[in-house]
């Protein structure tokens, strides 16, 4: 009968750290396509991804993310460039939702470290409850809120 009482707050609290996890997991893949693209001195893509290979036409960053070089600057994988990283879903995150439009989902980092217009909010929802923001500065300096915040202002 106790862990019958205890079994809801355990979920909850698996939750609460996946949504931790996975916020801090995409917040650490912006610095790095941030990083790259100032290393490399080369244009850097960090966006949605369904496959692990390409960019989603969607901005549900919950099914996953790439980051890639991307000198065309048309944040699309194509043909000889390279593909830095590939996230896969976490299953205890339903979606991670953009407030930009999808034809600015993901963003572009220049080789000296700004991202143009980056600003975006992403709300990471998890499974049954719980949620934590990721917040995109207008430069693309990410962060992720503690958790309860509910605006990047």
């Amino acid at each position: 009968a106790l862990a019958a009482l205890a079994l809801p707050s355990f979920r909850t609290l698996i939750v609460r750290w996946a949504l931790q996890t996975e916020g801090q997991a995409l917040v650490d893949d912006l610095r790095f396509a941030r990083t790259q693209a100032v290393m490399l001195g080369q244009p850097v893509s960090i966006c949605p991804s369904t496959d692990g290979a390409a960019c989603a036409t969607h901005a549900d960053w919950g099914r996953g993310w790439v980051v890639f070089i991307d000198p065309d600057l048309d944040r699309t994988v194509d043909s000889g460039e390279r593909l830095l990283r590939q996230h896969q879903p976490a299953t205890a995150v339903q979606s991670i939702s953009s407030n930009g439009a999808s034809d600015r989902a993901g963003l572009t980092y220049q080789p000296t470290g700004a991202a143009r217009a980056a600003g975006q909010t992403l709300r990471l929802n998890g499974r049954g409850s719980g949620w934590r923001l990721v917040c995109i500065s207008m430069q693309g300096r990410p962060s992720l809120r503690p958790e309860g915040q509910t605006q990047c202002a």
